[in-house]
């Protein structure tokens, strides 16, 4: 979070956690749309609540790290 309380750095702020929201939901939206066409067979695996919120919250998890990695690589 930035030290600076500017206007410029809360639109900054509110920018990035609006982004980090949209991705969690295209993944949501992404992986039930996976499910419902059968993309490679995996909608044996979606089909179970548990698998499939594993799974949408282990690629959340991967894409937050890799941003962590981006930033860090960015610095």
């Amino acid at each position: 979070m930035a030290h600076d309380l500017s206007f410029e750095n809360f639109l900054r702020e509110l920018g990035l956690r609006i982004g980090a929201a949209a991705v969690v939901v295209g993944l949501f939206f992404g992986l039930g749309y996976i499910n419902r066409t059968g993309f490679f067979g995996l909608s044996r695996f979606l089909d179970n609540q548990v698998v499939f919120f594993a799974t949408a919250f282990g690629l959340a998890g991967l894409v937050s790290l890799c941003w962590i990695e981006f930033q860090q690589y960015r610095a």
